[in-house]
């Protein structure tokens, strides 16, 4: 997945370099031998499960300014430079909304402000933010991950198992709250978004050589449940965000034709 997202970055984006963060034992694919391409490793840590490991990535960024993109997505449209315009010098900026009421992560969102003691939280999703090499990013980092340990056994998510029991955005969302940051303000819709999920999508459509990207997602969800949409909206993303790689036709073709781009081998 790596691999081809920073082969749709290469053909995307092609005045940026790409750095790939990797578990020390990672088999790091041949492809990514690139002249753009940065490789990091990030030494494991028991305390730090899989996407918890977000909040060390300013340790080993090799850049100035840093737009971190889960492995899942695709660049598929050439926009880009507008999300790096929008947030400017930011310390951390991330997409969300305030929220005081309602559910998220299984969780009544009520309960969540008094147990932590936050008078909002920041739904987001991480599947994309940016961050920099400034005082204050540093020092915001360092604060999140002593609440991170401070807090890791108070805001589990109670809708998963295993080590998925902790959620990088639920940790965000309480503190962006908390220090009354607020999300990164631009306003999606038809013509631009960051990033959307394809994630229980009515349709998508993504035609990177046209400039075409196009996807249909709720608009609300009737009682907070996502089996109940109460309209749709059409967006337009710059990243595709496939959860769970769906729909896999869709995501096997754009990796393939970056990747011919590119001159890396199909996938199967």
């Amino acid at each position: 997945m790596a691999t081809n997202l920073v082969a749709s970055i290469l053909v995307m984006d092609p005045k940026r370099d790409v750095c790939v963060v990797h578990d020390p034992d990672a088999d790091v694919p041949q492809e990514l031998q690139h002249s753009r391409v940065h490789l990091r490793t990030l030494p494991l840590d028991p305390l730090y499960p899989t996407v918890i490991n977000k909040f060390r990535l300013p340790s080993v960024s090799p850049f100035g300014q840093t737009m971190y993109v889960d492995a899942d997505c695709l660049l598929v449209k050439r926009d880009i430079d507008f999300y790096w315009d929008a947030v400017g010098a930011q310390p951390l900026a991330i997409t969300g909304t305030q929220r005081v009421d309602g559910l998220w992560k299984g969780r009544r969102i009520r309960d969540i402000l008094r147990e932590q003691n936050v008078d909002h939280i920041v739904q987001n999703n991480g599947g994309v933010f940016t961050f920099n090499k400034s005082r204050e990013s540093a020092s915001l980092f360092e604060d999140l991950n002593a609440f991170y340990l401070e807090r890791r056994e108070s805001l589990r998510v109670r809708t998963h198992q295993g080590s998925r029991l902790f959620s990088d955005e639920l940790f965000f969302a309480v503190f962006m709250g908390m220090r009354h940051i607020p999300p990164a303000s631009y306003d999606p819709g038809p013509n631009n978004s960051w990033m959307v999920t394809t994630w229980r999508a009515l349709a998508c459509r993504f035609e990177p050589r046209a400039e075409l990207s196009v996807i249909y997602k709720a608009r609300s969800n009737l009682f907070d449940l996502t089996i109940m949409p109460t309209g749709w909206r059409r967006l337009s993303p710059t990243f595709a965000h496939f959860v769970g790689l769906k729909p896999r036709r869709l995501y096997t073709r754009l990796a393939n034709e970056f990747r011919v781009a590119c001159g890396m081998p199909l996938l199967d």
